[in-house]
């Protein structure tokens, strides 16, 4: 059964010192986005963030970081419930995904380039928040 919320992971490496931050182009609508999902059943927030990475990309990372951006998502968009509330996440990975059936392609982006090919807010704000957070 769908949870009320949604979750947003950003998978991460560092290559000379930078960030590079995984996004993928989804298959329905288009658009350059974070990983994504809802919560299932009675999962915590970062059992469904490591299942969703685990089940789009095939990724599994370490530093699990849930970040302070979250946005609200209106209940328009999910018939027959609530306003539901999404989570970001990073994560640091290693490998190359390999994309489920979900997503077209995807990119490892410095800042600058995920910034300007992200469509959602939400993911540019968790974008911005990873960016700082790995800078300092």
């Amino acid at each position: 059964m769908r949870a009320p919320f949604q979750v947003l992971v950003f998978p991460y490496q560092i290559v000379d010192t930078k960030p590079r931050f995984l996004i993928a182009r989804r298959r329905d609508n288009g658009v350059w986005q974070a990983i994504s999902g809802g919560g299932e059943d009675n999962e915590s927030l970062l059992e469904a963030a490591k299942r969703e990475l685990s089940e789009e990309s095939q990724l599994v990372g370490d530093n699990w970081q849930l970040l302070d951006s979250m946005c609200m998502l209106p209940k328009v968009f999910y018939a027959g419930n609530h306003n539901w509330t999404e989570h970001s996440f990073s994560v640091k990975v290693t490998e190359d995904p390999e994309l489920s059936s979900e997503h077209t392609d995807y990119r490892w982006c410095d800042y600058r380039e995920a910034s300007e090919l992200l469509t959602y807010d939400s993911n540019r704000n968790a974008l911005w928040e990873i960016n700082e957070r790995l800078s300092c």
